[in-house]
């Protein structure tokens, strides 16, 4: 998507916005990414946002091609773009949460590319079988379901400390066609995928059946007992910075988009996830 001759690169002015935010790697990706494809006028920023702040911030930041949003806003962002009329693609439709907001010249456009960010760490390790556990019932998790049933999966096992915080995403599951069962943080059942939307120091100490299927912890701490602990059980561990990479290689790939006009190519979209996985910090 870089220049040539009597052409001229589309300039994307992004930014990551939660709280906190000092941690994301958000940034370090978006701008591999321009520079892989020598967008050199292309920015990428992150500012500390809040649920009360978010209607604001972005009313103060008209001409940004667009946001991705991280916790605590996912929930916000859906609620704020029906209020306004925004679109809603699928995938903010159905979960409910969102973590990216495009302006496109005639649309402001919401999506929730975590939905993609786990399909895409996942389907290259497919397990064998239909059932899922998932560890978590928040806004992550949503998405979480919403991936299992397209990567094939009907039955999900999910597991959380209060099951009445759990409603809100079993009913989901259950609406998206899956056979849905609260369970408590102890025991995992094999399945042909487990996901983790803990944070890593929540992580409990779990019971393993043994399994063959895929473990991803959506968290990207150095550490993840969760992973150890699918490794010692026989699953595929993988870890939350290949979700990381496909969500935000979905997200560049609308930012994009909104600023050519025209998608980037397959070429240039490889190249985009590319530069996001060499550009991840080296853990020891």
């Amino acid at each position: 998507m870089a220049a040539g001759a009597g052409r001229v690169s589309p300039v994307v002015r992004a930014a990551v916005l939660g709280r906190p935010i000092a941690h994301s790697l958000s940034p370090v990706l978006h701008r591999a990414a321009f520079a892989a494809l020598g967008l050199e006028d292309s920015e990428y920023g992150r500012a500390e946002v809040g649920d009360e702040d978010l209607a604001a911030f972005l009313d103060a930041h008209p001409a940004e091609t667009g946001f991705s949003l991280t916790m605590p806003l996912k929930e916000r962002l859906v609620a704020l773009a029906r209020e306004r009329g925004w679109d809603l693609d699928e995938t903010a439709e159905a979960t409910g949460v969102a973590n990216t907001l495009v302006r496109f010249p005639n649309a402001t456009t919401v999506a929730n590319t975590d939905v993609d960010g786990i399909v895409g760490a996942i389907r290259l390790r497919p397990g064998s079988g239909t059932r899922a556990t998932i560890l978590g019932a928040g806004a992550t998790a949503r998405s979480a379901l919403l991936a299992l049933v397209r990567l094939g999966i009907t039955e999900v096992d999910l597991l959380v400390r209060s099951a009445s915080r759990a409603v809100a995403a079993a009913e989901l599951g259950t609406r998206l066609g899956l056979a849905v069962e609260i369970g408590g943080l102890e025991t995992i059942r094999s399945s042909a995928v487990v996901v983790s939307t803990l944070p890593a120091e929540a992580a409990p100490t779990l019971t393993w059946e043994p399994g063959s299927g895929v473990a991803l912890d959506v968290a990207y701490a150095a550490e993840s007992a969760v992973l150890t602990g699918a490794s010692a059980h026989g699953y595929t561990a993988v870890p939350g910075t290949a979700m990381l990479v496909e969500q935000a290689v979905a997200q560049a790939v609308l930012f994009l988009t909104a600023a050519a006009g025209t998608p980037p190519s397959p070429a240039q979209v490889e190249a985009i996830a590319a530069s996001m996985h060499a550009a991840l910090p080296e853990r020891d």
